[in-house]
């Protein structure tokens, strides 16, 4: 018994230290913040999603899915990961509605940390107006220095070709007054001349 006594004594020593010592503490990785926050109503869609988290994240294992409420992925590229912050963009615009924020991260002490968070856009995307292809494309036209002036009328010659615009002889009835004219005039001149010899014999006659 004498000698089963000490041992005692030092086995509950021994007890008393181990439990007085504290254990050391395995802090795991937690996501600290985010933006926009869990939950959060924006009036405007966000250019990207950032996830702030407790401890630094390791780049080759950090995965941000953003997807809105039928599913559809609306990031783009991978996320950046600076320290224990991890940045996912998203394409532009984004609709109206409701959008979810998975991620899964491991970080530099081997732990994985996974989760989700949703947030709400509440207005839709400004509307911009549609360009014609057509109108874009077409040059802007002006008047044309060849058409002729507003209430202008054409005039024969402006239809009729080359050397018979000139030609008035081609026009209905010209070509019978001339012959006519000279038909009366040597008529009158013959008359006449018949006229003035008659008198002459009369006045030479005893």
């Amino acid at each position: 018994m004498r000698v089963f006594r000490p041992l005692a004594v030092i086995a509950v020593a021994c007890a008393a230290v181990l439990t007085a010592v504290p254990a050391p503490a395995w802090a795991h990785n937690e996501l600290r913040a985010s933006n926009p926050a869990k939950g959060a109503q924006l009036a405007s869609a966000p250019a990207e999603v950032v996830l702030d988290f407790a401890e630094r994240l390791n780049p080759k294992f950090t995965t941000v899915a953003v997807t809105d409420k039928a599913g559809a992925a609306v990031g783009t590229g991978q996320p950046e990961v600076t320290g224990p912050r991890a940045v996912q963009r998203l394409r532009q615009p984004l609709d109206a509605g409701d959008y979810t924020v998975a991620y899964r991260v491991v970080s530099v002490d081997g732990h994985p940390v996974s989760g989700k968070l949703t947030f709400t856009v509440t207005a839709p995307p400004p509307a911009t107006a549609p360009v014609s292809p057509s109108a874009a494309t077409q040059p802007s036209t002006g008047p044309d220095p060849t058409a002729a002036p507003a209430g202008a009328t054409a005039s024969p010659s402006d239809e009729l070709p080359g050397e018979l615009a000139g030609d008035e002889s081609t026009t209905e009835g010209g070509g019978s007054l001339v012959p006519g004219l000279l038909l009366a005039g040597v008529a009158v001149l013959a008359i006449g001349t018949g006229f003035l010899l008659i008198r002459r014999r009369r006045t030479t006659q005893p």
